[in-house]
């Protein structure tokens, strides 16, 4: 049994079982009156150095206020603390720490940004370590800058090859994900093609966010499988990269640091005392002590990571694929700009539930310019949107004519996630693509202001928060008296419903010259929304984009 896989585990869990009663019966053989846990919480990549610090701690059994403290060492990823720190997430509350060390002082700025949050941390933590976020590849991958400086507009989609992912964390939960989106939102500047041009670069990206801490080992193992793919351009702390060269296997590629051009945010892992009881501050004070000794900034230094003040140390002098100076920093990640990088982030990945409405009037009969007709251009839009959104997406489809009926639409598909199956397993993407080839002119009028409105409070009625809740609108654009409503009617009754906390917003993209934009966007405009006309089917993938890009300033958008 004992050389069993169930007997080893078993035996395993025996002795920490042991080892974590010992403690504390061994400190209270000391005469300790009663035994407490200081918890602190940080980083995979600085809990080597921490559970080592806590070790030399508790060999010290020290005690405070006549009880014996014993330091724990946990990895729990910054964003939970966080909100466990600043009362967000009541549920997270067990897990909040007396010493938290997150990878850059931006946690602290966002935790602080609650009332809870800045009444228990403090203002002006002292660093441990620091790290520049870079971007990282094997030396001379093909399409990548010579030398070991790049633009941070190389991970935008435009400027790489299409078959060479991004690897980022997800801001939510990273600060050099943050520094990405910070320097981006910087390079991109405000205006809706710039918006556009974020959401292009989000929706590229996201696909491949990490979820917490990149371990490079994962995306460069050296296997088979790895070799045959091009290999990711990835943004981490350079501590990580050096921690990688050290310890790859021979068969892994060595990794280069490529140091931002414009400059790249510094990560100062700050030592975070977030306890107000008084025996507890003492206990974490003098761990900060021992963390801070010779021995354990060597460890530091081994590991990859600079000095607090950012000087290199002699471990990066001739470091392969490390530049040890030269690199220009900065402390623009704070205030606003930190808000808005996540916020950005957040609102462009955030899952959508959308009601298409596909216009099969009569009107949609006439061709664009001697082109395709309308229909055909809806019928590509439609197909063009299911390959833009995510599986996540809530979607369903009304084809609108006064052909269908009295309400004057077929309710073709209710509202299903997008990778949903059914029980011939398939999924409501592929029901919908089969749904979308086979619209066709029904004729008679669109009914459109009536069937709009009904769509607008089909949403509302069932709205989700954590979604973006839209109308998307393909059409003609021509409701030619076929409604009750008439189109001001419309207008200030989307006005008076819309509501900013639960915004519904329409997003119209009209097809032909006959279509009054100035109407549609009125329509749009009362609901935070957009309204494109077009004649043009190839610009359909940037009218989408665009319309996305509304997210950003939802429900405030002029």
């Amino acid at each position: 049994m004992v050389g069993s896989p169930l007997g080893i585990t078993a035996i395993a869990v025996a002795l920490v079982a042991v080892a974590a009663i010992l403690v504390p019966v061994g400190l209270n053989a000391l005469g300790c009156g009663e035994t407490r846990y200081l918890r602190v919480s940080t980083t995979q990549s600085m809990a080597p150095v921490l559970r080592e610090a806590a070790s030399e701690f508790n060999a010290g059994s020290s005690s405070y206020g006549g009880d014996c403290v014993y330091a724990q060492v946990d990895e729990i990823a910054p964003h939970r603390i966080m909100s466990a720190i600043s009362g967000t997430r009541p549920d997270d509350s067990t897990i909040a720490p007396h010493v938290w060390v997150p990878e850059s002082s931006a946690w602290v700025e966002l935790a602080r940004v609650s009332a809870e949050g800045a009444h228990g941390i403090e203002t002006d933590p002292p660093s441990l370590a620091a790290s520049p976020v870079v971007m990282a590849a094997p030396a001379d991958s093909e399409g990548l800058p010579g030398g070991n400086e790049a633009p941070w507009t190389t991970i935008l989609p435009e400027e790489l090859d299409p078959d060479r992912q991004v690897v980022m964390v997800d801001p939510n939960r990273g600060a050099d994900g943050m520094a990405a989106m910070y320097a981006i939102r910087d390079h991109l500047g405000t205006g809706d093609d710039a918006d556009t041009d974020m959401t292009d670069f989000v929706r590229d990206v996201q696909q491949d966010s990490a979820f917490g801490e990149i371990d490079l080992r994962t995306f460069y193992s050296g296997s088979e499988a790895a070799q045959e793919r091009r290999d990711p351009l990835t943004v981490v702390p350079e501590q990580e990269v050096v921690d990688y060269n050290t310890t790859r296997p021979d068969s892994a590629p060595s990794l280069e640091a490529y140091y931002p051009e414009e400059g790249t945010v510094r990560l100062d892992y700050p030592y975070v005392t977030t306890t107000e009881n008084p025996d507890l501050r003492s206990a974490a004070a003098d761990l900060y002590e021992v963390v801070s000794g010779d021995a354990h900034r060597d460890r530091m230094r081994e590991l990859g990571f600079r000095e607090p003040d950012g000087s290199p140390t002699p471990t990066l002098e001739g470091r392969s694929g490390i530049v040890s100076d030269g690199h220009e920093v900065h402390g623009g990640l704070t205030g606003d700009a930190l808000l808005d990088s996540v916020n950005d982030w957040n609102r462009l990945s955030m899952p959508s539930r959308a009601l298409v409405l596909a216009d099969t009037s009569e009107n949609m009969e006439e061709d664009l310019n001697g082109g395709p007709s309308r229909i055909d251009a809806a019928r590509e839009a439609a197909r063009t949107g299911l390959q833009l959104f995510p599986d996540e997406t809530d979607m369903g489809l009304w084809m609108l004519s006064e052909e269908f009926g009295e309400q004057g639409r077929d309710e073709a598909t209710e509202m299903h996630q997008l990778g949903a199956t059914d029980d011939a397993d398939v999924t409501r993407r592929q029901e919908l693509a089969e749904v979308a080839d086979t619209i066709e002119v029904e004729g008679g009028q669109s009914r459109l202001y009536d069937n709009m409105l009904d769509a607008f409070d089909e949403v509302q009625d069932n709205y989700h928060e954590d979604k973006i809740n839209s109308v998307i609108m393909l059409t003609a654009g021509i409701d030619d008296g076929s409604s009750n409503l008439s189109h001001q009617e419309l207008v200030e009754t989307l006005q008076d419903r819309f509501d900013p906390e639960r915004p519904v917003s329409f997003f119209i993209i009209a097809f032909g010259n006959e279509a009054d934009e100035a109407e549609l966007q009125s329509i749009a405009s009362a609901t935070s929304g957009s309204a494109f006309v077009t004649d043009d089917p190839d610009e359909i993938g940037d009218i989408f984009l665009s319309s996305i890009s509304r997210r950003l300033c939802v429900p405030d958008c002029d």
